[in-house]
């Protein structure tokens, strides 16, 4: 009987400080408290006296304490949820290394755990890592793992899945089914693809209620595309608005717009130091369209270069161009050369036409009159009046086609249409040496032409044979 009594005043202040823990939070206890609540095995204690340790930080310990909480067991231990939450942060620290070495096994091996304690966020981070390892494949274990996260109501997962769905034949009912989840859930990619899909009929009826439904609730979130789309679609100064918070969400075109419109001054007051700024932080959200209106913001020919040279690079063809006659300019032929035919790659109708110079002339590299014809023609297709007359030329000599009088005089009239004197010299020493008949059919082929061009109609079949 003595030793059952004393037995008892041995464990009644265990006991006591159980039925306090049971009875407060955790979070009102002193940091003393904790510790010993923590080391008489309670559960709860273990796993708060972590993260308080982790927020100082003191890392090994909170570690040490946070796999306690996880690996406890019996009736002082935690309940589920939390266990699943420390076994989860473990993981997130041997991720990271924090508190040990970095390990992604240990790493996963704790998720794992986790996630058959019911941790949602576990088997998320799982199919992340799962992800990764595949080089970014979604193969069937990482969408059993998103899937079993999804499940649980775990957002991020859900708009995985329907994104997932959404590119498979057939499938759009299910991605309907995850983005909805996703999105009542307020995960705001959901909440735009969802827009979008409203907006275009797809897996859904065609809604633009319920397509600008969706975009408000994004934009509200601050989603940067659904910012961009409700902004590009007002007018005037009740745009700029909606480009500012889609600047600030972080979208590179919004900032761009907004560069544009402060060094321009008509939607806004002009501000040229404002408008730098933005196009500046757009082209470091990798815009290169930014990184083009700000070479033409410099008065420093290296300024200048420097960001030509980068938005050449992110292609565009404007940049390529006006690089490519810089290059031109000091000599550098061989790099000029491939500046205009990256640009010309593009449909730049200007490079179409200095590209085929230099395979003509043979600068750069060997002359290439096929080659040259065939940019000449898609700038000539475009109306460019200089061109026009380039194709003349060549149909005249006979260079990169067969020699055709009647086509080249048909294309010395359009080129003249402007007042291209080159051309009207051309046809008119042209002219000396036909026939009333070939001036008559050259002019009704001309004309064909003419209306054709106009009308942007002229089919790849007839290039073929101008």
């Amino acid at each position: 009987m003595w030793i059952l009594l004393m037995a008892y005043r041995a464990l009644l202040p265990i006991l006591v400080s159980n039925m306090l823990i049971a009875c407060t939070t955790t979070t009102s206890l002193t940091e003393s408290e904790l510790a010993q609540a923590a080391q008489q095995g309670q559960g709860k204690a273990q796993y708060e006296l972590a993260n308080r340790l982790a927020a100082k930080p003191d890392y090994p310990e909170a570690m040490r304490w946070m796999k306690q909480a996880a690996d406890q067991s019996g009736p002082l231990a935690a309940d589920t949820d939390i266990r699943g939450k420390a076994a989860l942060q473990v993981g997130r620290w041997y991720q990271t290394g924090l508190g040990e070495p970095k390990n992604p096994k240990l790493a996963q091996d704790w998720w794992q755990r986790s996630a058959k304690l019911g941790n949602p966020d576990a088997s998320y981070q799982l199919g992340l890592a799962c992800r990764q390892q595949h080089q970014g494949k979604l193969v069937d274990e990482c969408l059993d793992w998103f899937e079993q996260a999804a499940k649980r109501d775990h957002a991020d997962a859900q708009l995985v899945l329907g994104e997932w769905y959404a590119k498979q034949p057939g499938a759009d009912a299910d991605a309907i089914e995850w983005l909805e989840k996703a999105a009542e859930q307020g995960n705001r990619e959901a909440q735009y693809r969802l827009g979008l899909r409203y907006e275009q009929g797809k897996g859904v009826a065609k809604r633009a209620d319920l397509a600008l439904r969706w975009y408000e609730k994004a934009a509200a979130q601050q989603q940067p595309d659904a910012l961009l789309l409700l902004a590009s679609r007002a007018r005037g100064a009740e745009a700029v608005p909606l480009y500012q918070r889609a600047a600030d969400a972080g979208a590179p075109q919004a900032q761009l717009w907004l560069g544009q419109a402060y060094l321009g001054g008509e939607v806004v007051a002009q501000d040229l130091a404002l408008g730098r700024y933005w196009l500046e932080l757009a082209a470091s959200h990798g815009s290169h369209e930014a990184e083009y209106q700000l070479s033409l913001q410099q008065s420093d020919p290296a300024a200048r270069e420097h960001w030509l040279t980068l938005a050449a690079k992110g292609g565009v063809s404007q940049a390529q161009l006006a690089l490519a006659k810089l290059q031109q300019g000091r000599g550098e032929l061989v790099a000029a050369r491939q500046s205009l035919a990256s640009a010309a790659l593009q449909g730049n109708v200007e490079a179409h036409y200095a590209y085929g110079e230099m395979l003509r002339l043979g600068l750069g590299g060997e002359a290439d009159y096929v080659q040259a014809l065939k940019q000449y023609r898609l700038a000539a297709n475009a109306n460019y009046r200089q061109a026009q007359y380039r194709m003349g030329t060549m149909r005249e000599r006979g260079w990169g086609a067969p020699r055709n009088r009647l086509h080249a005089y048909a294309w010395y009239l359009l080129a003249a249409t402007d007042g291209n004197k080159d051309a009207t010299d051309a046809g008119n020493e042209l002219e000396k040496g036909m026939t009333k008949q070939e001036k008559a059919s050259g002019q009704k082929l001309a004309q064909h032409w003419f209306i054709k061009l106009e009308k942007g109609q002229l089919s790849e079949k007839m290039q073929d044979n101008t």
